[in-house]
């Protein structure tokens, strides 16, 4: 699809808004944001696809955003919201990356995965009040106020230059590489999935995934505490219950056990080191 198409599939109420927050399921907040968007654009196609990121891990929000946007067309309008500097000096923006896709949300590094994977376009400032939610500004509820009116506006057809004032290069801060040094690799914790398998930042084609060679042992250390796990490329090459590390779905390293939860016997968090001596 063409920006042109894409635009035109917005003004003519086609288009698809994409939640993602931290804001989880107990609260009003969700429906509020939903509540906003769908007052400025009612024929809008409103999809939630997450609202259980861990409370303010911009680290992990950057990584799952990118999962989830990865496989949506072009002109897809997604709201963003991991935002704990909410109120403070980091700038609200409007982001279309090269695939032609668009994210609305805080400058923190949220972004930071989707504009490596997908190219940077544009970004804007969102300066322009007048496409906010009426009434007073919450100095602790831009995802309801700002980001969800915008998304809205531009989901009804408002070109995204009279939205906001075009911008610099935004925070890619949030996704941090994987270094090495003295035969350790150290990575970080990005995500831990249902399953327990814990997500790190090392890459398929990081200059260091060759370090990882099939059937080598890994040493993965945290703290005090150490583990072992084979590198393989399946689940099933090792016992169930057996700790074990591969490349996963996300094209990331993964450290799991086949049928379990490596989560349950590595106590990590997102945004952990965790380092790896094969």
């Amino acid at each position: 699809m063409s920006l042109a198409s894409a635009t035109t599939a917005r003004a003519a109420g086609q288009a698809t808004v994409c939640l993602f927050t931290d804001f989880g399921w107990d609260d009003a907040y969700v429906a509020q944001l939903k509540g906003v968007v769908l007052t400025i654009a009612p024929d809008v196609r409103l999809l939630d696809l997450n609202h259980s990121v861990a409370p303010y891990n911009v680290t992990e929000g950057a990584f799952l955003l990118d999962q989830c946007a990865e496989e949506f067309p072009a002109g897809t309008i997604f709201v963003a919201v991991i935002d704990p500097g909410v109120g403070a000096d980091r700038d609200p923006i409007l982001v279309e990356t090269s695939k032609q896709k668009f994210f609305v949300g805080p400058d923190n590094g949220l972004f930071a995965q989707v504009i490596l994977n997908e190219g940077l376009l544009h970004v804007w400032k969102l300066d322009k009040p007048e496409f906010y939610r009426g009434g007073d500004l919450s100095r602790t509820f831009h995802g309801r106020d700002i980001f969800g009116p915008v998304a809205a506006h531009l989901a009804a057809g408002i070109p995204p230059d009279r939205l906001g004032t075009e911008a610099k290069a935004p925070d890619l801060t949030a996704t941090p590489e994987p270094t090495y040094s003295g035969g350790v690799i150290n990575a970080q914790v990005l995500h831990i999935d249902r399953y327990g398998n814990i997500i790190l930042n090392l890459k398929t084609g990081s200059e260091f995934a060759p370090l990882l060679k099939e059937g080598t042992l890994v040493k993965i250390s945290l703290g005090r505490e150490s583990f072992s796990a084979p590198f393989v490329k399946t689940y099933s090459e090792v016992d169930k219950g057996r700790l074990l590390m591969l490349f996963g779905s996300s094209g990331r390293l993964e450290i799991s056990i086949n049928q379990g939860s490596a989560a349950h016997q590595i106590r990590v968090e997102p945004g952990a080191a965790l380092y790896l001596k094969p």
